[in-house]
């Protein structure tokens, strides 16, 4: 009964749809703070998305202007963004968001076809657990966006079909996260269309990204298996700590510079992997910045400072950040900037 495929679908795989324009904005957090911001702004955005780039130097953040189409790399996958300005504060332009693209409401099936196939099932139990996943099924129909919001952040996430006010739309969606369940392209939803936006206290108002996935966008990508490398590279001359596996590869090329971030996670101490990263850059002809570790050093007077190094090396500079991850193992996270 395709009713009941399309309940079990989406009961198993919706969240997913929501989590891939999750995914795409929060990994654009790390590419919003190559940008300069106002402290505060930054601090906050920081706070609520994680503390991986923290102490990145204010000379290694590049620019990019307001409403250029700007393609950066992901694990494989080709991601585009633009960046706007706005009055409206977070709120009111996710608000915006949501009624632009909320479209209409639809029931997954009427009342009697409901009842009739709750009939065939016969534990009591079972039928409220089915009756509530019907009534989810519902709700994520008609709702069709995932909406986050932190304390001075917010993303907003959607897939157009283009079927919005059709009757077959249901079926349509069902069709579309079957077949993205077996391919895991982005392009077999439909048109995603995501949001990230930071408010701007400098400035007032806020400022957003519109993302969007290229066609060779792919799932898949962005969960790489156990211990094993996600899609993506390395770089010759900054050797990677021992035994680790690659969780994400994110680049961009801007006019007059371009950036990779790179981050590892492989089992040892902050400092068996800090001694790492210090032999081996010196290894490839890098410098620690002096400079960098006296700011630490100043820092940690006031507040414990971040495990991070910065290393110098012709026009590029280099920014590690590393952090205890579970199962006794180390995250390391690479900041590499070329102008």
């Amino acid at each position: 009964m395709f009713f009941l495929k399309l309940v079990r679908a989406l009961y198993a795989r919706a969240f997913r749809v929501g989590l891939i324009g999750l995914m795409a904005g929060g990994i654009f957090a790390f590419g919003h703070f190559m940008t300069p911001r106002p402290p505060d702004a930054m601090a906050e955005v920081y706070y609520d998305l994680g503390r991986a780039l923290e102490g990145v130097p204010a000379y290694m953040k590049a620019v990019v202007d307001d409403g250029d189409v700007n393609e950066v790399y992901l694990n494989g996958n080709t991601l585009y963004y633009t960046q706007y300005s706005s009055s409206k504060n977070v709120g009111q332009l996710l608000d915006y968001y949501e009624n632009l693209y909320k479209g209409e409401t639809h029931p997954v099936a009427d009342q009697a076809t409901k009842d009739k196939l709750l009939k065939y099932v016969e534990d009591p139990a079972d039928r409220a657990e089915h009756a509530r996943r019907i009534e989810e099924t519902e709700r994520l129909l008609n709702e069709r966006y995932v909406r986050l919001e932190g304390k001075k952040w917010g993303a907003f996430a959607t897939i157009v079909t283009g079927k919005e006010g059709e009757a077959d739309w249901a079926e349509d969606m069902g069709e579309r996260i079957d077949k993205f369940g077996e391919t895991g392209m982005v392009k077999d939803l439909g048109d995603p269309k995501i949001v990230v936006a930071f408010e701007d206290d400098a400035n007032g108002g806020s400022q957003y990204l519109n993302v969007w996935p290229g066609e060779d966008f792919n799932r898949e990508n962005l969960r790489p298996e156990r211990r094993q490398d996600a899609p993506g590279y390395d770089i010759r001359d900054v050797p990677r700590p021992r035994g680790s596996f690659r969780l994400v590869t994110f680049g961009q090329q801007l006019v007059d510079a371009d950036y990779s971030i790179l981050i590892y996670r492989g089992q040892d101490s902050l400092n068996g992997v800090e001694n790492h990263w210090i032999g081996e850059m010196q290894a490839e002809g890098w410098a620690l910045s002096e400079s960098f570790n006296d700011g630490r050093a100043m820092m940690d007077e006031e507040v414990p400072a971040p495990h991070a190094l910065l290393f110098v090396k012709d026009n590029r500079e280099t920014y590690v950040a590393m952090a205890e991850s579970a199962e006794n193992s180390v995250t390391s996270t690479v900041v590499v900037y070329n102008r």
